[in-house]
């Protein structure tokens, strides 16, 4: 199967199939039953996914970023510019808000959708919305890596969206600048974690 990997101005929410490690010989028929199910739920398309490298976790993606909401996915783009956001806050609320409806769900989520729920992080923690914040570095780290938030390798710069396949593994690490005060944030699924460098 041919696996989809977030582009810019998209924001992919993977809701792991639930079906899944039932009766193979029905699995098939419940696993479309349940994409269906998630279709009506949230009014919006979903299709086939593999988000486990080597051992399938089949899954079920939806882009939120539709031409009714293209300020998303501008301050998405800027986001991962590496330029500074200085207003349109109220569009991370709103993807957060966004993003936040599937948590009833075992969601996973690619960078984009990794960096509402950072900034989301990064607001709580500064208590309340700041004048600027900016990126600066960001990298998809395994699952497995053992290390504090604070001594994560973070790399030199900003990458890309990870492959969709290996989302499964995956813990985004954010460092960003706000109002002067530099932090890290980490995102395994829904939960974000924040740390102060300085």
């Amino acid at each position: 199967m041919l696996q989809p990997t977030e582009a810019p101005g998209q924001l992919f929410v993977i809701v792991i199939d639930e079906t899944y490690g039932g009766d193979e010989d029905t699995w098939e028929f419940e696993s479309e039953r349940y994409r269906r199910d998630l279709e009506r739920a949230f009014g919006t398309t979903f299709q086939e996914a593999n988000v486990g490298p080597g051992a399938d976790i089949p899954a079920f993606l939806t882009d939120l970023i539709n031409a009714r909401v293209p300020l998303w996915s501008a301050a998405l783009v800027v986001f991962f510019a590496g330029k500074s956001i200085k207003d349109s806050f109220e569009a991370w609320i709103e993807m957060a808000r966004a993003v936040r409806s599937f948590f009833d769900r075992p969601v996973i989520l690619a960078r984009h959708g990794a960096a509402v729920l950072a900034i989301e992080a990064a607001l709580a923690e500064m208590n309340g919305i700041p004048k600027t914040i900016r990126l600066v570095r960001y990298r998809a780290g395994h699952l497995a890596e053992d290390t504090s938030l604070l001594d994560a390798n973070l790399g030199n710069g900003i990458e890309d969206s990870p492959p969709t396949l290996n989302l499964g593994y995956v813990v985004h690490l954010f460092e960003m600048e706000v109002d002067g005060v530099l932090l890290r944030v980490s995102v395994d699924g829904r939960r974000a974690t924040v740390a102060r460098v300085s």
